[in-house]
């Protein structure tokens, strides 16, 4: 009987181990599955299956032709989709890509390594790089800039692309009329690619889209390593959280953000520079936590980081008030309030002088200054709540909006008015509100929510003119913030803000989906246009992610609540 007993333990623990076998096997089997579909579009989507091996012949064999023209054939720049199944098509990659990206972060997080997030992220970021299509024209003009300073001597920053209308990046370009809205460190990165590709003999256009994207995967990668070494900070709110627990959800905040499909289809397709400012943004979040307890950070560097992330756009320099709120109301353990006062003094000197002295050399006698009013983003409405309420009350009054492709009607003017007062005030009111009560900033965890919370307010009030990869750096900063939420029986703990609360795991995950969502009905809207309906997309890009957010709150609160009181005699 006893060697029964014994013969069933000894089952047991085979059947065991043999089952832990088989889970150890999901991540790579996800992960092979994942491969597989974005490989399958790779050399469906288009009927050009060798174009990058026709980069690599012709760089080995070049002809003699001249380095600016471009070429045609198979290596043609990757352009927009054209064609309605390829829109389908799309669509169904991204709805395939995000259920085994939801189904990898429920299943994953325990049996991962770092270093599987690592290289998983890597062969998935290949695999995206092949993609042979843009849903942005951003990255042509990136080029266009490129080619300008290094081709042609022109400063992009004053000068529009249509000085180089013979080039042949011009036909991709939509922006012909609009000088270089991107600052002095983006042309440096771009135009420092280009004389690489000239360096090693990459001609073509296609060769330049290569090396953006290649850029963009390089960013995603340090940005994910950053989050990861970023969530160690947490380490004061582990709460009794043994070392397994605590390690799994390191694990999972990292996967969610290394994997998410959005992300990778902005860093690796359409390479935009967001990416850049979120891993120097992440980067600078480093050089602002103390070393070790009660000591100074070294923010000098961080505000060095800042300047460069406001010299690549200028709308980012939102976070700067936070950052100045965050060394003035640091602990007295830290330092003494004269300490502080100066710390901001000299922080701001150097902000402000290095965006001045960066951009100096551009100058062109004011010029420079121009560009601000000549771009559409300075007067048109697109994928916001202003367009939304713009067209609705022309259509009930019936009235006619003439815009050009550059220049808004009146109507949307003045919701760029109105935009620019409700988000004065509503940013003067988080700084007050953080100046009068600093736990709502001088603490780490608590200036990433507060730089998350404004740059939030900055898209959904503050931005008339908004595209999917302005929420870019959310997602980062969401990852960091996800450290601090626990999992509870009645759900997560919401992350406190200035005003209010939020799930910022469930955010990011419902803005994630929305975004790419937001490419998939542009794409539509270009192939359909007697479609007019582009108006709504606010409706999608916000209103669904909040909507999914107060149904799980209100279902929470029904499961807090009693279902029955016992009645009082």
């Amino acid at each position: 009987m006893a060697q029964n007993k014994l013969d069933i333990s000894v089952h047991k623990s085979i059947q065991h181990r043999s089952l832990a076998r088989q889970a150890d096997h999901l991540p790579l089997l996800l992960l092979l599955t994942t491969l597989l579909v974005i490989f399958i579009a790779d050399f469906t989507f288009s009927d050009r299956h060798f174009w990058l091996y026709t980069v690599f012949y012709t760089h080995l064999h070049p002809t003699h032709r001249a380095i600016i023209p471009g070429d045609v054939g198979e290596a043609m720049p990757l352009n927009q989709i054209q064609s309605l199944p390829l829109a389908l098509a799309f669509m169904g990659l991204f709805i395939i890509l995000f259920t085994l990206y939801f189904f990898a972060l429920r299943h994953l997080p325990g049996k991962i390594t770092h270093r599987f997030i690592i290289r998983s992220t890597i062969a998935m970021g290949i695999a995206y790089l092949l993609l042979p299509l843009v849903t942005s024209q951003d990255v042509f003009s990136y080029i266009a800039y490129a080619r300008m300073a290094v081709f042609y001597h022109l400063n992009p920053m004053v000068v529009p692309p249509t000085a180089i209308e013979p080039d042949f990046v011009y036909g991709f370009l939509y922006w012909v009329h609009q000088p270089s809205v991107y600052g002095p460190t983006w042309l440096a990165i771009t135009a420092g690619l280009q004389l690489l590709a000239t360096a090693i003999g990459f001609k073509y256009v296609l060769s330049m889209e290569m090396l953006l994207r290649i850029f963009g995967l390089l960013m995603h990668l340090g940005s994910t390593q950053l989050v990861w070494l970023l969530s160690e900070r947490f380490e004061g709110l582990k709460s009794g959280q043994d070392e397994a627990n605590w390690q799994t959800r390191k694990l999972g905040v990292t996967l969610a953000f290394a994997w998410n499909p959005f992300l990778l289809l902005e860093a690796c397709v359409n390479a935009h520079n967001d990416g850049t400012i979120l891993f120097l943004l992440l980067l600078s979040l480093w050089f602002l936590f103390p070393q070790t307890e009660n000591s100074r950070p070294p923010f000098l560097v961080a505000i060095v980081l800042l300047a460069l992330i406001a010299c690549l756009k200028i709308s980012y320099i939102v976070l700067m008030p936070g950052i100045l709120l965050f060394l003035l109301l640091q602990g007295t353990a830290i330092s003494s309030i004269r300490r502080r006062l100066r710390d901001v003094g000299l922080a701001t000197l150097i902000y402000v002088g290095l965006i001045i002295a960066i951009h100096a050399p551009f100058w062109a006698n004011g010029a420079l200054l121009d560009v601000v009013t000549m771009t559409p983003s300075a007067s048109r409405n697109i994928n916001s709540i202003y367009e939304l309420l713009v067209n609705g009350y022309a259509q009930f009054r019936g009235i006619q909006l003439t815009h050009s492709i550059d220049r808004g009607s009146h109507l949307e003017v003045l919701s760029h008015m109105l935009s620019a007062v409700l988000f004065t005030l509503m940013y003067a009111a988080l700084c007050i509100r953080s100046f009068r009560r600093p736990q709502y900033i001088n603490t780490w965890p608590a200036l990433v929510a507060w730089l998350a919370g404004a740059w939030l307010l900055y898209c959904v009030v503050g931005s008339p003119w908004y595209w999917p990869w302005y929420a870019i750096i959310l997602f980062g900063l969401f990852a960091l913030l996800e450290m601090t939420q626990q999992e509870l029986p009645a759900g997560r703990t919401p992350v406190h803000f200035v005003f209010g609360s939020l799930d910022v795991a469930l955010l990011g995950r419902a803005l994630s989906s929305s975004m790419v969502g937001l490419y998939c009905l542009w794409i539509l809207y270009n192939l359909l246009p007697k479609l007019q309906l582009a108006y709504l997309t606010s409706l999608w890009v916000w209103g669904l992610p909040f909507l999914i957010m107060a149904i799980v709150r209100a279902r929470t609160r029904l499961k807090q609540k009693p279902l029955y009181t016992e009645p009082s005699l």
